[in-house]
């Protein structure tokens, strides 16, 4: 499994996730090695616009990134317009559980959002804890 990163100049181009002199691809990139580490249940993250567009990943490689970035742009547009519609709150976090395990995407700000694909077994929990530390750590690398 290896961190891809698109080479789209408006996205984020950058360095080390604990390093602010470093370019932010390698910084978005460093924080992604760094969440995947965490708990072997994570299988993988991406970092994707709320175009679909995968910022950077690592993702198992027979994971289509085009496919899984198109699918986190929908189900977040789903999750913003039930949580505006029905809640009246701004959405933060949609996860769909499948026999396999769980897809989670989470808001990074109004630009991008957070994937992570998680076993069947893993501890939620603590996989949301790790998630809320990570999009606070992301959000301070793309401002």
């Amino acid at each position: 499994m290896t961190v891809r990163t698109t080479n789209d100049s408006r996205t984020f181009v950058g360095s080390q996730a604990a390093n602010p002199a470093a370019p932010r691809t390698e910084r978005i990139n460093a924080a992604l090695r760094a969440l995947k580490m965490v708990s072997t249940e994570i299988i993988g993250v991406a970092l994707v616009t709320m175009d679909g567009f995968i910022v950077s990943s690592a993702l198992p490689s027979e994971v289509d990134e085009e496919m899984i970035g198109g699918m986190a742009a929908s189900i977040l547009g789903v999750g913003e317009r039930i949580s505006e519609d029905l809640m009246r709150v701004e959405m933060e976090q949609v996860y769909v559980r499948s026999p396999k395990g769980y897809v989670i995407v989470n808001a990074v700000s109004d630009d991008a959002a957070l994937l992570l694909l998680v076993t069947r077994e893993a501890k939620l929990g603590l996989i949301f804890l790790e998630l809320k530390r990570s999009v606070a750590e992301f959000a301070s690398i793309m401002s």
